[in-house]
């Protein structure tokens, strides 16, 4: 058993937002498991599928907009939790004025925070994120636009 307590695990950055890695860093489970903070107007990454992991982002304070497939947005308030198995198209924004804290599930794990970790870095905290940039990170991480 570990516990990892807030400012001890591993941290990166995605889109200017401290992520922090809860689980799964330590290869001892099969599953990551992050906290992070979604800014306000935060545009999201392209609509993608991830081949390779399993992702879930359990909305814990604010809201979201979310979908998956083909569906239209709808809004992911506190306690809602958007659920993408491999291979189901998925996306999410914060086009509100608040920012949203989120716990981000990824299975497996070491997959998973590999890609975090990659498109994190490349994604903009504001703006539209460069969709050349972001195809080729998806594609060296199982995933795709």
């Amino acid at each position: 058993m570990s516990l990892v307590v807030p400012g001890s695990g591993v941290s990166f950055s995605y889109a200017g937002s401290p992520v922090s890695v809860l689980a799964g860093a330590d290869g001892q489970v099969d599953f990551a498991s992050a906290e992070m903070t979604v800014p306000p107007r935060f545009r999201g990454p392209i609509p993608h599928v991830h081949d390779t992991f399993d992702e879930a982002i359990y909305v814990v304070t604010g809201r979201l907009l979310a979908g998956t497939g083909t569906d239209e947005p709808g809004e992911a308030a506190t306690g809602a939790m958007l659920v993408a198995p491999r291979g189901v198209r998925h996306f999410f924004s914060n086009p509100f004025d608040e920012p949203a804290r989120v716990l981000g599930i990824w299975s497996p794990a070491r997959i998973g925070l590999e890609f975090m970790k990659a498109v994190g870095a490349a994604l903009p905290a504001s703006g539209p994120p460069d969709p050349n940039l972001m195809r080729e990170i998806y594609e060296a991480h199982g995933s795709r636009l």
